[in-house]
């Protein structure tokens, strides 16, 4: 049996779509109470449309493809971490330190935020959260 290239992009992007709405139900079954900000409002995820979410989530994955991290589980982690902390939690300078260590491979890093980085690390992320990070336009 030959699979065409073809094949192959459909079985990806069907794959991806997956991923995706599976990241969307962990976010919502753990993160339901976390009021994000989106371009001046503030709404709970449980609140958010679903299409909305799933923006939210693809712009997620894509900041955490950006450190090459590939791993389902790096990738739902770093997501998740955008809903807990900040979407630009990456920014803080240590956090990024970690993220970009090549001496880790990529999808490690994201374990070693636990080791290195504090509370103060994590509250100093969270105050400086930006909603612009989100790449989406604010739900009515």
């Amino acid at each position: 049996m030959i699979i065409r290239p073809e094949q192959l992009e459909a079985f990806q992007a069907h794959a991806e779509v997956d991923f995706e709405k599976r990241v969307a139900l962990h976010i919502l079954e753990e993160h339901a109470d976390v009021l994000v900000r989106l371009h001046g409002r503030t709404i709970g995820v449980a609140e958010i449309p679903e299409e909305v979410l799933r923006k939210m989530i693809k712009s997620g994955l894509a900041r955490a493809r950006g450190y090459g991290m590939e791993h389902e589980s790096s990738l739902a982690v770093f997501v998740s971490l955008m809903f807990a902390v900040a979407p630009n939690f990456d920014e803080h300078p240590l956090i990024r330190r970690v993220l970009l260590d090549e001496r880790e491979p990529p999808d490690s890093r994201i374990e070693l935020l636990g080791e290195h980085v504090t509370d103060e690390n994590w509250e100093a992320a969270e105050q400086n959260y930006d909603p612009l990070a989100w790449n989406v336009e604010s739900p009515e």
